[in-house]
């Protein structure tokens, strides 16, 4: 039997090996990056909606300190942080830790609080970029 030289050599093979090699060690350290990036964003959800739970039921205590007020007769300006508006509607706000506020505005009617808005927003006002000057067609 003939036998025929073999037309990829040793050197083709190494290529391939090390071409293969580099390509793995690059997806492993993709994968690696996204693990930690993952990691963090899991970590900064978690904080964020432990201080909104933690808001929320400092202003539900507030609310049912307001309709305790109502029941007995008090203004709910004894309540602090309360505000009362001319329109018989109050408002307070709770700070949360991760720079949040929860806005509370509530309507009295009938020795008792209906809220009309609940609120979670950025403590810090919103700043409107320059946009520069748009594109118009052409």
């Amino acid at each position: 039997m003939k036998q025929y030289p073999s037309r990829m050599g040793v050197g083709a093979s190494s290529i391939l090996l090390i071409l293969v090699i580099v390509s793995l060690t690059l997806f492993a350290s993709l994968s690696l990056i996204q693990a930690r990036a993952d990691a963090a964003l899991t970590k900064k959800t978690a904080v964020s909606t432990a201080a909104y739970y933690e808001a929320d039921a400092r202003a539900q205590q507030m609310i049912a300190a307001l309709d305790d007020a109502l029941k007995q007769g008090e203004s709910p300006e004894t309540i602090e942080g309360v505000q009362v508006a001319a329109d018989k509607t109050v408002a307070f706000s709770v700070v949360a830790s991760d720079g949040h506020v929860l806005r509370v505005v509530a309507y009295i009617s009938s020795g008792r609080s209906i809220i009309l808005s609940y609120r979670y927003e950025s403590a810090e006002g919103w700043a409107q970029e320059s946009a520069g000057t748009l594109w118009q067609g052409g």
